[in-house]
């Protein structure tokens, strides 16, 4: 197979694994899940060197940026677009469009976020900031037209931060486009866009189809698995478009531990933290000390990471390296997110779970294809 094509299916079902995984779990934390796998699947696709770093770097970047769809509501609006009974009281239509403005508003940013990675215009700290508040500025003035001005609301009584996402969108392309110039970032934003903004589109429309005809769906899974597959697809074709390969970008001392840092706390503790709760609350296979004595072993491992920081961190070298550590995040999530819905051995059998250990395979045979 292709090595391009691999890279690109290994990025599109990382991504579309590490989505449909991000439903178990929810909020800010859980829709890191996706952007860390899409980050380190495209660094180990595309990456110029073998360089674990580097894949760290992107994971977080792609773990941070997509996170800031977490406020952006999506569910009555697949009610809508898939004519589900008791959502019927707007088209579908109209829930098609609202879910490809939700969904591009999730990819933009995370598309953004890898042009900046991408592109040969320099950005120093100064540049960024400024970047944040005009898209903070832009997402303040946005909300305050469409919302309390026009009183206008895209799925009530849902929340309405897709208005703010929304100005922030145009004030970053604004400021990419007119400002910098930078059409490196502009093409990966709305590459973002067209992806997972298409990807809940279509995942929609077949689902509502395959209703008809029918077939029976686990609609709220299926619309993560399609966004997350779509969205990654667009994101590693507009990056192998843009840039042919991927980057590596300058990282010394804190900058990289930064990197491992965001990935750790944000991503893989929040996740690893609200399964124990789970476990520990809701369904009482934990004893109630096993909650507090979670956060103390992570308040313990935090301090010693920090105190290692100031020394050299060895996280592998080359290929090998980079694959151990992306197998064990992968297989990290898998296994939390599938066991959500695992009571008995049977449950194995169940679509849902087939479906994560099917593009969990496909994700080690792609890896494999690539080494």
């Amino acid at each position: 197979m292709d090595h391009a094509l691999a890279g690109i299916l290994l990025v599109a079902n990382a991504t579309s694994l590490g989505w449909a995984l991000r439903g178990e779990w929810g909020h800010w934390w859980g829709a890191t899940v996706p952007g860390v796998l899409c980050g380190m699947s495209l660094w180990l696709a595309f990456g110029e060197t073998a360089d674990p770093w580097q894949m760290l770097a992107y994971g977080a970047a792609l773990a941070v940026s997509l996170s800031l769809g977490a406020v952006l509501s999506y569910g009555l609006l697949l009610g809508y677009a898939t004519a589900e009974p008791g959502r019927n009281t707007r088209s579908p239509l109209y829930g098609l469009l609202g879910v490809f403005l939700v969904g591009g508003l999730w990819g933009f940013f995370g598309g953004a976020s890898l042009g900046i990675l991408l592109t040969e215009v320099e950005y120093t700290l100064a540049d960024l900031a400024l970047w944040a508040v005009l898209a903070s500025l832009g997402a303040f003035l946005s909300y305050k037209l469409l919302v309390v001005g026009l009183d206008l609301h895209l799925s009530p009584p849902r929340s309405d931060a897709w208005a703010a996402l929304l100005g922030g969108a145009l004030f970053s392309t604004a400021y990419f486009g007119l400002g910098a110039k930078d059409y490196t970032v502009l093409v990966n934003a709305y590459a973002g866009w067209a992806g997972f903004g298409g990807g809940f589109v279509l995942g929609a429309a077949i689902h509502h189809r395959g209703e008809k005809a029918g077939l029976r769906f686990s609609s709220w899974k299926f619309m993560e698995h399609s966004p997350g597959f779509f969205g990654g697809m667009s994101v590693a074709i507009s990056s192998l478009l843009t840039a042919g390969s991927l980057p590596g970008i300058p990282l010394r001392g804190s900058a990289a531990r930064l990197c491992v840092l965001s990935m750790l706390w944000f991503s893989t503790y929040m996740v690893v933290s609200n399964m124990v709760e789970h476990w520990t609350f809701e369904l009482r296979r934990l004893p109630r000390m096993a909650f507090p004595g979670f956060q103390v072993l992570a308040l313990v491992c935090s301090g010693v990471f920090i105190v290692l920081a100031e020394g050299p961190l060895n996280v592998g070298k080359g290929m090998a390296g980079q694959s151990t550590l992306f197998i064990l995040l992968l297989t990290l999530f898998t296994a939390l997110g599938t066991a959500k819905f695992m009571r008995r051995w049977s449950d194995l059998r169940s679509a849902v779970v087939r479906a994560m250990l099917v593009q969990f395979a496909l994700c080690l045979g792609l890896l494999a294809l690539l080494l």
